[in-house]
This record gives C-alpha cells, structure tokens and sequence, in this order.
C-alpha cells in the first residue's frame, strides 16, 4: 500500500441509466423573480449572498427583448434558455444550504450541440445577485466577446436581466461546461455541462482500440450518445461564507463534506484511524482534514463542524447500467469541483482515455486517471465481466482523504448475484477488486495511473514553430502568500475589478501598458507560457480561455532559461512530436527546497481579451489571473449588442489588492511580459 504525506504537498438509492438532455426551446421572459423554494428563507440569505451590485447605472440602458446579430453563415441555430434561481436544499441528504439552479436543478443537466451548430444560450437571471456565464473551452473564434468573464469581456448581468450568448461551435467537438465566472459562484449551483457531437466526417480514433468493424461503429455511435458523468468536490457552506471564513481563520478553506457525483453525493466518516492508515500524517480530522490547529500553530477558532465532526449520512450511490451486448462502455467526465483535483477508476476494469477537454488523443489503457479541475476527459471500457463494480473518485493528492463511489453494472441477467459488503462509515459495495484505495493511492506497485503528459494528440497535429523559438514568451512566476492570496505574474490580480470597472476589451486603453496583470502582443503571434512554482508550493490546474495549447513539458527544477528551444538544449524534455491539446494543465508541485517549471505553446489566432488563471476558486479569487491582449488592434469591432451591456464610466483607481508587505519573488531570471 502507498502512503500520502499531504502536508509535504500543500502546505505553502439512484438510478442514472442515462445523462437528461436539456431541449434547445424558447420560453418568455418573467420580469417577477421566481424561486424553486418559497420566498421565506430570502430576507435571510439577501444580506449574505447579494452584495457585488454595480453602481454606474448602463444595464438598464438596453430592452431584454434585444438579441445579438449571428455570424452570418446560416445553418442551424439552436436555441436555449437558462433560467437562474436560487434555492435550500441538500445534495448529500444532510444539512440544507443555499444553492443557485440552472432551469429548477442545482447543477444543471447536460445540452447536446452539434459540431458547426449556431448557439443561443439565453440567460435569464432571476437570482438576487449578479452573475456572468463562461463557455468553458470553447475557441469562439467569431464571437470574443461572449466569453463570458466580468471586466475582461463584460460586464456583470444583473439580478432580473437578460442576457445572450451567441457563438458558433467550429472545429470542436466533446464535453465543454458553462459556468458562472463571478466570483466563486459556480460552486453554489451555477453550472451546466454541454456535449458537441462530432461531425461524422471528422476522423475518430476508435481503430486504434480495435480492429472489429462492428466495435468500432458501435463505440462510434456511444461517443454520440454518451454517458456523461459530473464531479465536484461539496460543502454545506456557500461560496460567500466560505470566503468570510478564510478571512476570519487566516487560513484557507480545505474541508469539505463530500464528493458529488452527478449531483449525488454522501459524506462519509470511516473513522479517524482509518484515515490516518492511509496517511504518513498523524494530523487527520474525523473529515479526512488536515488539523488547522497544528498547521497554523495558532489559537484561531476554526469551526469544529466544518473541520472535524463528521456526520455520515445515507445517500445511496449513483448506479450507471450499460448494455453488455454492446461490449464497449464510453463515459466523458468532467471535473467542476471548487478545489479538489481527482482521480478515478472502475474496479477490475483497465479503462482507454482517447479525449482530454474535448480533443480526440491516442488511448492509452490505465488503471486509473487523473481529472484536474475543470478538466474533461472521455473513456471507454470493455464490457466483458457481466456484474457490479466500484466506481471509486478521490481527492487527489489532495491536504483531505475523501472519496466518493458510484456503481457501474452490466450484463446482471448473466450472474446469478452480487454481494456486497458495508464497512463502518460508508455506503454498502459490490465486492470488487479496486485499483485504488479511500486516498486515492495506488494499491499496488502494478496499479497503472495515467500521466497526463504521455497523452498524444490524435490525428498528428503540427505545434506552430517546432523545434524553433515562438514569437513570444511569457515568464510568468506562480507564487502564493500564506493560503489566502496567490499569483500569476508579478502582481495578485484584483477580483474587484470583475464589477468595478469597464471591461477589457471594451476600454483596452484603460489598462495597457498601466497593469502588470496584463500581457499585450499582436494577433497570429506564437507564444510560449513558462510557469515556474515557487518552492513547497502546491500544483495548480490552471485555464486558458479561447485557444487551447500544446502542452510541451514540465518537472521539477530551476527554469534558468530565455527560450524553450534554450532548455531542450539544455537537456529539458520538450515534446514536439503531438503533444497533448488542452484547454487546461495541471502544474507541477514544487518541493520544499526547490522549484517547478511548465510550458505550454499556442498561437492567439483571434483578437480577444484572453483569461488565464488557476481554476481553484480561492486561488482565482486570491489573485491568481492574468490577462491576455491578444491583437488589442481589432478590439473595437464588438457588436453594438455586447457594447451596450458593457459600456461605463472610466475606472476609479484600485485599493492594493493583497497583503500591502509583500513583494512577490521573481525566482529566476527570464522574460516578463
């Protein structure tokens, strides 16, 4: 059995037989705010979760019943509206808390698009706070301007407004997500998972799993139709009182409840000293949690219910059935958890990942996987055991031991029975055989676990400018002071900014060349991205909105280098030959005594302004953003539609966001942008 030393890593009963579809219909807009629950619990929560509000006054310049220009290539259009509300409810069968819904479900079910579909997402916010809606992973090649993320793009839509998102689904295909980008709100319910059939013409990489011709229409047809599962780490405390409570404990939130699964979740309490088998640490809570009080040395008051009493409750796993007489199964995940990064396996089932974030990449066959937040990942898997297996999905390397389970059966009518078995504190199992344990560590030395940098790119894709130098390079630095504030760059980047001032790409003359959190170069330029992690400092998953980016490499050690081209010749691993293709990329964590380097290439081939930060939520909201001036020269040609709603006044000067002693270490020397 493996052991996790975490504090050596951080420290710095249903039945889904199948994903619902959302149909792409029309409905009127009600200017009356609508509640899935009475309006008795509001006042309550209004002083709590309401208070981001814009003052300038330009969102009621506009008629709801406006809708943006399309792109003028005609096809099909498809149309949905998304109605958000608010609601109490609990997914893990335990405490209620406050949550958003998407259409009347917290989290909300999965839209099917075509690949070449014109979209329409109507937003209809009846929410008593502001938000936004990012198409997470999409390329918006003809529409950067319905990106999504307040003061970069736009600004923020207001309690009982309209919004359109408008956009053309070209050259994608795969699981994508929206989400809201204000704030930290996504966690509390503000989510829906998208799938975009690939078009039929377009190769798919299913040959290279079998040469049955039979099988391969077959998994060809199931990646039109997919099992589509969802995970997110869970909380019974909202976003908001979260982030009060950092500030309260000077110390971040890294305690949670449960694992959901497809919006099922339970929290389970195996014991103390089952935790601790599991850990080189003797500093587990009851939660799986790393103690605060022995970390921080100090005698803050950190809540005992949400750091250490553990209340089991008794939601029954979610049950996934496929047909046995299909022989393949074919699931695409997505990670929307606020902090937590997983990993995954099926009992006694080796699993073939052939798409990361919606690209199609050689499989490759392992035991178990690794899903950083925000990321995708497609599978498939033989169905040649009939019977009842463990889903396992655990916190990965992670400072808490959690999981959560799911079943998958087959083919039941070819078994006489399944037993289970239920140890103390958790759900009662199949008997199967599992790859890995409640940690998520390898049970034994042959347990395969992927590595997400040995994915290949699939058909070969050509990086822009092999083997050569790119036009520009960006050195930015990942640092964090204590676990409150972190950054990319030299700067923390201001969250304030999403609603205090106008945004990016409406007035790029408001902050170029003025903040050190923004990086201007010409559209088609080639640019590689150096990330270098600051010593004991932890991995990050990290977003890039528009392009996705070849992954080129990574590891552990100083990055003393001017160009990638410098460092291979310095004998850094460079992959030029069909690296991976990504929308998102976890770091490297560095150690205690030394740093981490990471790069990633892609060449900005729309004017836009581009996004780029950690996909935890306490680190995005901690600082750690950057944005992109991708071609700022055609950044005046934004639909009159998408300017209205984002016009303002020019932007007062920002408080110092962050600790005011503080200066972020540059570690090396390099190229700043």
């Amino acid at each position: 059995m493996f052991m996790r030393d975490f504090l050596g890593i951080t420290i710095a009963s249903a039945s889904v037989l199948a994903s619902a579809v959302l149909d792409s219909t029309e409905t009127d807009v009600d200017l009356n705010p609508k509640h899935s629950d009475s309006d008795s619990w509001k006042v309550e929560y209004d002083h709590k979760h309401h208070d981001y509000h814009d003052d300038h006054g330009y969102h009621n310049k506009f008629d709801i019943f406006a809708s943006p220009e399309g792109d003028g290539l005609g096809g099909t259009l498809k149309t949905f509206t998304i109605n958000i509300t608010e609601s109490r409810k609990s997914l893990t069968n335990g405490s209620s808390r406050f949550h958003y819904e998407i259409n009347d479900q917290v989290y909300g079910t999965p839209i099917i698009i075509d690949e070449g579909d014109e979209v329409e997402f109507i937003i209809d916010n009846y929410s008593f706070t502001e938000t936004t809606i990012h198409l997470h992973g999409l390329l918006q090649q003809l529409s950067p301007w319905a990106d999504g993320v307040p003061g970069v793009t736009q600004s923020v839509i207001p309690q009982n407004k309209r919004f359109i998102y408008r956009t053309r689904i070209m050259d994608q295909h795969g699981l994508y997500w929206a989400h809201s980008h204000l704030r930290e709100t996504y966690s509390d319910g503000i989510v829906f998972p998208f799938y975009v059939r690939p078009a039929p013409d377009r190769p798919k990489p299913f040959s290279l799993l079998t040469n049955d011709s039979q099988e391969i229409s077959t998994l060809e047809a199931l990646n039109d139709d997919p099992v589509i599962i969802t995970l997110s780490d869970y909380t019974v405390m909202p976003s908001n009182e979260r982030k009060v409570s950092e500030f309260n404990w000077a110390f971040g939130f890294l305690c949670y409840d449960a694992i959901i699964i497809n919006n099922i979740g339970r929290q389970n309490c195996p014991g103390s000293d089952f935790l601790r088998s599991l850990t080189l640490s003797n500093t587990t809570t009851d939660k799986g949690c790393l103690n605060p009080n022995v970390v921080t040395n100090s005698t803050t008051n950190f809540d005992d219910d949400i750091w250490f009493t553990c209340n089991e409750t008794d939601t029954a796993p979610p049950v996934f059935e496929f047909d046995y007489e299909n022989g393949w199964g074919v699931i695409h995940f997505l990670n929307h958890a606020d902090h937590w990064d997983m990993i995954i396996s099926i009992d006694e089932h080796e699993v073939f990942t052939f798409a990361a974030d919606g690209n199609f990449h050689e499989p490759l066959v392992n035991d178990a996987f690794i899903l950083g937040v925000s990321n995708r990942m497609g599978i498939a898997f033989r169905l040649d055991k009939p019977g009842e297996y463990v889903m396992r999905v655990a916190a990965y390397q992670d400072p808490q031991i959690i999981t959560g389970y799911a079943i998958i059966k087959y083919g039941l009518d070819q078994v006489e029975t399944t037993s289970y078995t239920q140890q103390p504190g958790l759900p009662a199992l199949p008997d199967s055989i599992p790859f890995i344990d409640y940690a998520g560590n390898a049970v034994s030395n042959d347990t395969r676990i992927m590595d997400n940098l040995a994915l290949r790119s699939w058909p070969n894709s050509l990086v822009p400018k092999a083997y050569e130098d790119a036009d520009v390079l960006l050195r930015l630095d990942l640092n964090a002071s204590g676990t409150l504030f972190w950054s990319i760059g030299e700067q923390f980047y201001d969250p304030l900014l999403e609603t205090s001032q106008p945004p990016v790409l409406i007035h790029p003359e408001y902050y170029l060349g003025l903040n050190k959190s923004i990086a201007e170069y010409p559209k088609e330029s080639v640019v590689d991205i150096v990330h270098v992690t600051a010593p004991g400092s932890p991995r990050h998953p990290l977003h890039k909105h528009f392009e996705h980016v070849w992954v080129l490499g990574g590891g552990v050690g100083p990055f003393n280098y001017s160009s990638i081209t410098e460092a291979e010749s310095a004998g850094l691993p460079i992959v030029w030959d069909s690296p991976p293709i990504r929308d998102g990329w976890l770091t490297f964590a560095a150690p205690p005594n030394d740093t981490a380097w990471f790069v990633v290439r892609y060449k900005g081939e729309t004017s836009a302004a581009v996004l780029l930060h950690c996909h935890i939520l306490a680190h995005q909201n901690g600082g750690m953003a950057y944005t992109l001036a991708q071609g700022p020269e055609d950044f005046s040609k934004v639909p009159e539609y998408y300017k209205l709603r984002a016009n303002g006044e020019a932007p007062h000067t920002p408080l110092p966001f962050g600790p005011d002693d503080l200066t972020i270490p540059v570690l090396e020397e390099g190229l700043l942008p």
